[in-house]
């Protein structure tokens, strides 16, 4: 057994990645979580192992410009406290056609995480999201794009069931191009999202955004908007408006200064549907930053921090308005064997401030893991 074992790893580590427009992908992480129900006092911690399998699939299909892809994923947690409980399937996959004027595509995510980590996550739910956008050629001064999409969520815990619903997004783009490359923007959005079973919270949103997508500065490239929305609901409650509206934001940029190191900045400003006490949303902010740096050729290190607040509109039966905070920092070091075998190691810190009892927490989890393409 001991010399096959040995045949086996000699041959993996040879194996070069496939040259095929499929690519496969195996991963397993095991991790030390010292707080699983994110509770503040009683802790329960976990040693927890995730294996996740995945294909992905790209094509360009012959005399058209248009670009295939395909992925999908499934993967099995599983937990050494109470696993019959806290053991969970996980999967995703997507499929896209685009080019460079229109994408077209469809993405499933299945998730069942038992530990919430804030309100704003989505345990134990299925969504589908299909989605087409289109925008004229660049080459031009001005231009002008459209984007649709259908975003379905549907919970699994009768406790959720409250949130079941579907969002239909209609927006139109009117664009600047500064050069093929860069391009300011002006856009207005409209949403109608109806709930299964919660009518109170169905609503019709308008939004107006201004920005500028593309090469923004010396190798920096993403896209940085404001935007204002409003929301209307359907149905009248006693001592909530039925109009709310949000200055807000979403921010996606990369900054590589050099081959060896990158920067990312993310975050966004909106509301976020909720079913808590009196709110029928909350204005969820999120920040996070992203850097990593090559060492010599294997080794690299990277770091993120994010912070989220979250501030409910209504007060709570208490004359309470809910407001959280939350902290997180995640440094991890990879080491690439391979083109297509990697391993590593990470630690991560992620504390809730809040200002209701009993909903402060800290957790530390930290893990190995290791990746692999084929």
């Amino acid at each position: 057994m001991k010399k096959l074992a040995i045949v086996f790893l000699t041959v993996l580590m040879a194996w070069p990645a496939a040259a095929s427009p499929v690519t496969f992908k195996v991963s397993e992480d095991f991790s030390y979580d010292d707080n699983i129900y994110l509770t503040d006092g009683n802790e329960t911690d976990s040693f927890i192992s995730s294996t996740q399998v995945g294909a992905e699939y790209k094509a360009n299909i012959p005399g058209s410009g248009l670009e295939l892809t395909a992925d999908g994923m499934v993967g099995y947690n599983a937990y050494t406290e109470d696993s019959s409980t806290n053991n969970f399937w996980n999967a995703a996959g997507n499929v896209a056609l685009q080019n460079d004027w229109l994408n077209v595509g469809d993405r499933f995510l299945f998730t069942s995480d038992p530990a919430n980590s804030s309100l704003t996550d989505r345990a134990e739910r299925i969504q589908n999201i299909g989605y087409v956008s289109f925008k004229t050629s660049s080459e031009k001064k001005f231009g002008v794009g459209f984007t649709a999409d259908d975003v379905f969520d549907r919970y699994m815990k009768s406790k959720e069931s409250g949130l079941n619903r579907n969002r239909v997004n209609l927006g139109a783009q009117l664009y600047y191009n500064v050069s093929p490359k860069t391009n300011f923007f002006v856009e207005y959005n409209y949403s109608d999202i109806s709930y299964e079973d919660n009518k109170a919270n169905e609503s019709v949103g308008n939004s107006v955004g201004l920005g500028v997508n593309g090469h923004i500065a010396s190798k920096v490239t993403g896209t940085a908007k404001i935007t204002y929305d409003m929301r209307d609901y359907d149905h009248s409650v006693a001592g909530i408006s039925d109009y709310n509206d949000l200055v807000g934001y979403y921010v996606s940029l990369e900054w590589q200064p050099t081959s060896r190191n990158t920067v990312r900045l993310s975050g966004q400003r909106r509301m976020e549907e909720t079913l808590y006490e009196n709110n029928r949303y909350f204005a969820d902010t999120l920040i996070s930053l992203y850097v990593s740096q090559k060492v010599y050729d294997k080794w690299t290190a990277s770091l993120t921090l994010s912070w989220e607040d979250m501030n409910y509109a209504h007060a709570n039966n208490d004359g309470t308005k809910r407001s959280d905070g939350l902290y997180t920092i995640r440094p991890e070091v990879d080491y690439q064997f391979k083109d297509w075998l990697s391993a590593g190691v990470w630690y991560q810190f992620r504390n809730r401030d809040s200002n209701v009892n009993g909903a402060d927490y800290n957790s530390n989890k930290a893990g190995v893991f290791v990746k692999a393409l084929f």
